[in-house]
């Protein structure tokens, strides 16, 4: 209840609307308590990756997750590059 309560606050002294929907939430969540370092962790283990002795279904997925949780969207064709 601390975290919300110091959004609420900081809202209602900035005059921002109220938070009404979970995606609004999320972001402003990840924007105040994800560590600063964290995009630039997933972008280095992202460029680091490779398949190696993984099968390509499961180099795919890790490259997904990757992906997902630095919030990059990418051509097919640079994904396909990346293979």
């Amino acid at each position: 209840m601390y975290w919300w309560t110091i959004i609420v606050r900081d809202l209602s002294v900035h005059k921002n609307s109220q938070i009404r929907y979970w995606n609004v939430l999320r972001a402003t969540l990840r924007k105040l308590h994800m560590l600063s370092y964290y995009k630039r962790e997933l972008m280095y283990q992202l460029q680091r990756l490779q398949q190696k002795d993984k099968i390509v279904e499961e180099y795919r997925q890790i490259m997904k997750l990757l992906l997902i949780k630095a919030r990059i969207i990418e051509e097919p064709r640079i994904v396909m590059v990346r293979f």
